[in-house]
C-alpha cells in the first residue's frame, strides 16, 4: 500500500500513474524489485517506447524509483 500512497501524493500524471501500475504488476512483492523491459511496459499501457522512456526519468527525478543497471 506504501507505493500507491506514495505515487498518489506524487506531482506526475495520469499516464505516469498508468506506467507505475503496471511497473508494480512486475514486482517481487518482496523486495519489491521488478525489471520489466521498456517494451513490455510498453504493450501492457499502449504507450510508445519514447513516452514510457520520458516517464521513467521522471521517476527518478521525483524518486519514485531508482535505476538499475542490470
Amino acid at each position: 500500500m506504501y507505493f500507491y500512497t506514495k505515487v498518489s501524493s506524487a506531482n506526475i500524471s495520469l499516464t505516469a500513474r498508468t506506467v507505475y501500475r503496471a511497473m508494480l504488476h512486475y514486482a517481487n512483492r518482496k523486495t519489491w524489485l521488478c525489471f520489466p523491459s521498456v517494451k513490455t511496459i510498453a504493450r501492457d499501457t499502449g504507450l510508445t517506447t519514447r513516452i514510457i522512456r520520458r516517464i521513467l526519468s521522471d521517476f527518478e527525478k521525483e524518486e519514485l524509483m531508482i535505476k538499475i543497471h542490470r
